[in-house]
């Protein structure tokens, strides 16, 4: 048993989740529920900052990604020369907007913008189809 910021006694939960100020996917324990169970705060680890996690069936999700038409599967073939070519290079501090082709430097992989959404905090992100890393949810408008 451990106990939430809260004080109320809850079994622990941990949730597989990236740190961006530690660089690391670490399993994190879930430390406080919000009043309408649509966020998590899960603490991480390393740095023992709080972040938040949402909380979305995957049927849920799956249903958001093909109502913005983004449901099939990108693979690194479907990019052309021309979209290549056109792509932006992934920045976390500029925005996107949906059917953009954006290029991960990274991950050395070429996806498309399917979804934008904001979460607590007024923080934005994109859900991204990469040929090879599928579909990867990325932050947006932060600098």
């Amino acid at each position: 048993m451990t106990q939430s910021r809260k004080g109320v006694k809850s079994e622990a939960r941990v949730i597989e989740q990236y740190c961006s100020v530690c660089k690391k996917t670490f399993d994190m324990e879930v430390v406080e529920e919000a009043e309408k169970n649509d966020v998590l705060w899960l603490k991480c680890p390393g740095c023992e900052g709080f972040l938040p996690y949402m909380i979305e069936s995957e049927e849920e999700e799956e249903n958001e990604v093909e109502a913005a038409g983004g449901g099939q599967e990108t693979a690194p073939e479907d990019f052309s020369a021309e979209d290549k070519e056109n792509s932006l290079e992934y920045d976390k501090a500029m925005t996107y907007k949906i059917d953009d082709i954006i290029y991960h430097r990274s991950w050395n992989d070429y996806g498309k913008v399917v979804a934008k959404e904001t979460l607590p905090g007024n923080r934005k992100t994109i859900l991204v189809n990469f040929g090879h890393q599928g579909k990867i949810r990325l932050l947006e408008g932060e600098g």
